[in-house]
Formats: structure tokens, sequence, C-alpha cells
């Protein structure tokens, strides 16, 4: 696919695989080039969408928001992802057209969820990523904006937490091994989302090189 700036762009569902992957490794050590890559091809599906519709652009902007909840913490750079959301959530009170749009493009994007058991699958991303942030909490930093810090416990110890948690908050304790096999489903996934990031860093890497037309 062409962008406007004329550059080949990963095709729309690599898009919301790298959407994913930028969610999972956000402030890990060598992602920061994958996530400008990101930033720029998000940019790019952002004004084709508009230029096709009202439709087309929330639905781009719900899946975005779906395949990268951290989008909803405003990391820098993509701000604009979440102030889309609320301009259509303002305007869908006051103008008819924006609210049947809007619904339109919840349909779209309901229709678009993969078949199957998401429930277990949601259970293992949940699962994945309170162990992420147990282990490397996130916190803000006034210039860096979104960090996670250091580590705080190993994977064993946040594996119990989470336990613990799941009892607290569901009312069932999780067998340990349940939430090891949840960890290791995802850790097959995001081989794949990792590819995603290695091709992200190599455009990068390639437009950085790339000498500037006179």
């Amino acid at each position: 696919m062409k962008t406007p700036r004329g550059g080949t762009r990963p095709r729309v569902g690599e898009l919301f695989e790298l959407a994913e992957a930028v969610g999972l490794f956000y402030g890990t050590k060598g992602v920061d080039p994958a996530i400008e890559e990101f930033r720029d091809i998000a940019q790019d599906y952002r004004r084709l969408t508009k230029a096709e519709g009202q439709v087309a652009w929330l639905t781009y902007v719900l899946r975005l928001l779906l395949a990268c909840p951290l989008l909803l913490q405003r990391p820098s750079g993509l701000e604009w992802v979440t102030d889309d959301l609320q301009w259509a959530l303002r305007h869908r009170k006051l103008r008819p057209d924006v609210n049947r749009d809007f619904w339109e493009a919840v349909k779209k994007v309901r229709g678009l969820l993969p078949r199957g058991r998401p429930g277990d699958k949601a259970r293992d991303f949940f699962r994945y990523e309170v162990v992420l942030n147990l282990m490397y909490p996130v916190t803000t930093d006034d210039e860096r904006g979104l960090v996670r810090t250091k580590k705080r416990v190993n994977k064993t110890k946040a594996v119990t937490e989470l336990a613990d948690i799941e009892t607290q908050w569901f009312g069932r304790r999780p067998t340990l091994r349940e939430i090891w096999r949840s960890l290791q489903r995802v850790d097959d996934y995001v081989g794949t989302l990792q590819a995603q990031l290695e091709i992200a860093r190599t455009n990068m890497a390639v437009r950085v090189r790339k000498p500037r037309s006179r």
C-alpha cells in the first residue's frame, strides 16, 4: 500500500499487529525506533481513512484503541488517537450524522473481532499484561512521558501475585500452572509481534540512512 508520502507501508492487518506490539513492549529496551515508525504509519493511515469518510476514520480509531489500550494514556506523538475519540463522543450528542457513523463504526469493529474463544484470549492477555506490569510497573516521567521502571519482582513472584489478584477480583483462585500456560500462549503470539517490531525498526533505519532528495 502506498501512503501519501509515497512509501510502502504494511497492510492494515499488520498495522494492528504492530499496534499490539507497541502496547506490549512500550518502554522496553530497543523499541523506540519501532514506536517512531508506528507513529508515522498510524498518522499516514489516519489521513487515508479520513479521506475515505467518517465511518472509515472512526472504525480505524476504535480498532487502534482495541489493539493498543496504552493509547488511552496518550503517549507522546499519539495523543491524536484519544483526541479523535473524544471529538466523536462529544459531537455524537450534537450531530445525528456523527452519532449514526459512530455506531456504524462500532458495528464494523465488532464484525472484525476474531471468532472462536475471545474470552480465553482476553484472559491470557490480561494475565500477561498484569504479570508484565507487576515486574516492570509503568510510571510517568516529566521528560520522557510513560516509562517502565526497573524490575520490581521476578516472574515467579509476579505469577503468584497475579493468582492472589484473580482470587480477590473473581472469587476463584487459578492454579499457577493455568497462569503459566496462559503466559506461554501469549509468548508464542508475541513472537509474531516481535517480528513486526523488527520490520518497523528496519524500515526506520532505512529511512534514516536514505539521503534526502534535493
